[in-house]
């Protein structure tokens, strides 16, 4: 039988330019969804890079190989991951933000 968690990592974050969410350790999982919602009514910006990324440490990251997520307008927005090691985080990138973007990030993790 496998087992499932979802967590909340961050709640109605503001994210002004460039944001690493906290991380998250989840090495018993198999898959991972990062459910990313750009709350609609604060999401004034041009356009926004999401960037999973992975970690053996939770203190040394590097993009992971899934890709960078660019988005135009706020939404919910769903990105899965697989072989991902230990460590888990979303590294967040705002262009063109008139003012503060507000974010709640939730992981979904299955093993």
């Amino acid at each position: 039988m496998k087992e499932f968690y979802t967590s909340v990592v961050e709640l109605r974050q503001p994210i002004n330019a460039a944001f690493a969410s906290e991380p998250y350790e989840c090495g018993w999982a198999n898959e991972a969804i990062f459910f990313l919602n750009l709350h609609p009514d604060q999401a004034n910006f041009e356009r926004a890079m999401v960037q999973p990324q992975i970690s053996p440490d939770g203190i040394h990251w590097v993009d992971a190989p899934a890709g960078e997520l660019t988005v135009t307008h706020g939404g919910l927005y769903a990105l899965r991951q697989t072989h991902f090691g230990g460590w888990l985080r979303v590294k967040l990138t705002l262009e063109g933000a008139a003012r503060a973007a507000m974010i709640t990030l939730h992981l979904a993790l299955k093993g």
